[in-house]
């Protein structure tokens, strides 16, 4: 029996652990998926999961697909690299034309095994649509069609789109929405996720729930139900804003000072006078919080959790980069490792650990690093500057050696991972 409870709490950790990953990394794509949409930038793929195709669909132009890896997500979108690129200069490529002679599908050869081939000597897939081929007839020039495949497999494409429909083709203020846009859907998700957990837990507010007899609160006739509003003057909206107030008006030089308590009541509203006690070294007037399920308190709650945590993650990379406090970093291993945890702990754990982790992957993609969003942002900051866009070739270049920099970073800190968990 304990040998299946143990399976059990595995299968259970592995689901959660793919659900985690899955739904932060899809909310995420999903982000930049809809303002590319919005935007009119053609989107020929989004996928759940990395890996071969399970099941997929095509529907406005887009491929929705359900891979086999189901750890995470990916979108592509038109033209963030040149259409160009795919096609270098003395590459061979088979392609075959329609009607009017414009070329609709392109490919490997094994990929198009019934098409003619020819070698690559210019190609324009932005701006004029041609593409310019050694054949066996001589040097060609093709008009390449609106929508013409591009094959990736002899069962899988992508279309070539006009550069009206490429991110190439768009505003500087559309393309950073987009790359914007992922980020931000990472932040909205950690704060819904934290609000549901406040829905669930109950958050404090400043109704008065408990009065401790003795009290200074007892004594000045402070009563369960009563609302403080403000203190000395100052109007309190939070449980926490509360007891701050308190920790900061109710002490001088070590000693308690009277403070002047606004407080509604069924009756109306009345100012009642409280001279806290000192317990050990803090001043105390002795109520506890009345909890509330109310999606009127806990929302704020939420999102104000959000605020102070970005804060908190910030000052984080600021000492990560500046003392160096790489130790601290955990990689996908050690996020699973905390995820199995908090399986152990029920339901709201897990969800709390998913907005928790959301806050992070947007915060990361946010860095101004090759390969990331903030990467791709920081470039086009660049762009605003200097006026005109750096050359796509140069920057994915950068993004590339990014990416390897990033993913050789990632390798380290799973190994860490590994040795320290296991």
């Amino acid at each position: 029996m304990p040998i299946l409870a143990h399976l059990e709490f595995y299968a259970e950790a592995a689901v959660a652990i793919v659900l985690v990953f899955g739904v932060c990394v899809t909310l995420h794509e999903f982000g930049h998926f809809y303002v590319a949409k919005r935007c009119g930038v053609a989107v020929p793929v989004f996928a759940i999961g990395f890996g071969p195709k399970v099941v997929s669909v095509v529907r406005g132009g887009t491929e929705y697909s359900l891979r086999l890896i189901p750890l995470g997500g990916f979108v592509q979108l038109a033209g963030e690299a040149p259409q160009e690129s795919w096609f270098p200069e003395g590459q061979s490529v088979a392609y075959e034309l329609d009607e009017a002679g414009r070329i609709s599908a392109l490919g490997e050869p094994r990929d198009l095994p019934n098409a003619r081939v020819g070698v690559v000597r210019e190609v324009d897939l932005t701006d004029e649509m041609t593409m310019t081929l050694q054949t066996d007839e001589g040097l060609q020039r093709f008009r390449v069609k609106e929508g013409a495949r591009v094959m990736l497999s002899r069962r899988s494409s992508i279309p070539i789109v006009p550069k009206e429909q490429q991110m190439i083709g768009k505003p500087l203020w559309q393309r950073a929405a987009i790359i914007l846009a992922g980020p931000v859907m990472n932040l909205i998700l950690a704060g819904v996720l934290f609000s549901a957990v406040n829905t669930y837990t109950g958050v404090p507010t400043t109704t008065v729930g408990h009065v401790e007899p003795g009290t200074p609160a007892a004594h000045a006739g402070l009563a369960p139900g009563d609302t403080i509003v403000a203190v000395d003057g100052r109007p309190i909206h939070s449980w926490a804003g509360l007891v701050r107030a308190v920790s900061l008006e109710g002490v001088r030089d070590g000693h308690p000072e009277p403070l002047v308590l606004e407080v509604k009541t069924g009756e109306g509203t009345r100012s009642i006078v409280v001279t806290p006690r000192m317990v050990s070294g803090e001043p105390m007037i002795g109520i506890d919080a009345e909890v509330s399920h109310n999606p009127i308190h806990t929302v704020p709650a939420g999102f104000a959790a959000l605020i102070r945590d970005i804060a908190v993650t910030i000052q984080g990379y600021v000492g990560l980069f500046v003392h160096h406090q790489f130790q601290s970093l955990s990689g996908p291993v050690g996020i699973a490792h905390v995820i199995t945890e908090q399986v152990r702990f029920g339901i709201w754990n897990v969800i709390a650990v998913t907005g928790a982790l959301s806050l992070g992957l947007g915060l990361f993609n946010l860095l101004p690093i090759p390969a990331l969003d903030g990467g791709r942002l920081l470039f086009m900051a660049i762009e605003l500057v200097r006026g005109r866009r750096v050359d796509p070739e140069k920057e994915g270049f950068v993004h590339f050696v990014g990416f390897a920099i990033v993913m050789l970073f990632a390798v380290v800190i799973t190994y860490r991972d590994v040795t320290h968990w296991f």
